[in-house]
């Protein structure tokens, strides 16, 4: 009650203080309402509290919708727009896939054998050979020495074996890649050629081997299977002296053994 300090009772004057509004005393003169209005309505006590004036409320009311408005409009500008789907970024791996493609990895997808590694596969079905030879060389010794049948049988044999394994030798020879090798493909050719003479002998002195059965030391008949025999190695010599031709400098040029005929 700071209007009044008087401890008698209290009214509120809406045109009190010049108009704002205020707590009288309810004995005080001229405290009606003016212009002959009717009785002043009993005291609110929840009021103890100025009320803002309607016009004002208005104010504020309008004030605040025009802030949020603002807030709208600056929120839609700043916004990122939504991502287009005719115009949307390639992922960050995209490029790095498309240039990965164009790579062409080999038909296996594995690298590329150099040509050193291409003769040195070549130079490891030569040692095979080598060691076939000097079987076949064995087994038309014991023919000729004909120290008994079951000499000569086994003889036969193994030269069947040996022939077996030359033609493993052309199988293996023919699935190999030399394409890094400056003559490879010719100095294979030659070699695949001699091999497959060098098959044909082996089963040719095979047949002598079953023709002399019953023979004695020192008179083995020379029969048809044994001159086909010395034919095909004559032609698996002349083969493999195309190679050889071929093949040293390549040998030389990766640190590979010298071979001969008699080797192959």
């Amino acid at each position: 009650m700071s209007e009044n300090h008087s401890n008698g009772p209290m009214r509120w004057d809406e045109h009190a203080r010049g108009g704002a509004g205020g707590w009288v005393s309810a004995s005080e003169d001229g405290a009606g309402p003016p212009d002959g209005a009717g009785p002043d309505p009993a005291p609110d006590p929840g009021r103890s509290r100025r009320t803002v004036p309607g016009k004002y409320v208005l104010v504020m009311v309008g004030g605040g919708l025009a802030i949020a408005a603002v807030v709208l409009v600056v929120t839609h500008a700043v916004r990122s727009p939504p991502p287009d789907a005719s115009h949307t970024p390639s992922p960050a791996g995209s490029s790095r896939a498309l240039t990965g493609s164009t790579a062409d990895p080999g038909p296996s997808g594995s690298p590329t054998v150099t040509a050193e590694a291409q003769a040195t596969a070549v130079d490891g079905l030569l040692e095979r050979s080598e060691s076939d030879r000097r079987q076949v060389v064995d087994a038309v010794n014991a023919i000729e020495a004909c120290a008994s049948d079951e000499a000569v049988a086994a003889a036969g044999e193994s030269l069947d074996e040996a022939a077996v394994r030359r033609d493993e030798l052309v199988a293996g020879l023919a699935a190999l890649d030399v394409s890094a090798l400056g003559s490879g493909a010719g100095a294979t050719a030659g070699l695949r050629t001699g091999w497959q003479h060098s098959a044909d002998a082996d089963r040719a002195f095979a047949d002598w081997a079953d023709d002399a059965q019953g023979c004695s030391p020192g008179s083995v008949p020379r029969t048809a299977s044994y001159r086909k025999g010395v034919r095909s190695s004559e032609l698996a010599t002349g083969a493999k002296e195309e190679f050889l031709s071929l093949w040293k400098p390549i040998a030389e040029r990766y640190g590979l053994p010298e071979r001969d005929t008699a080797e192959l």
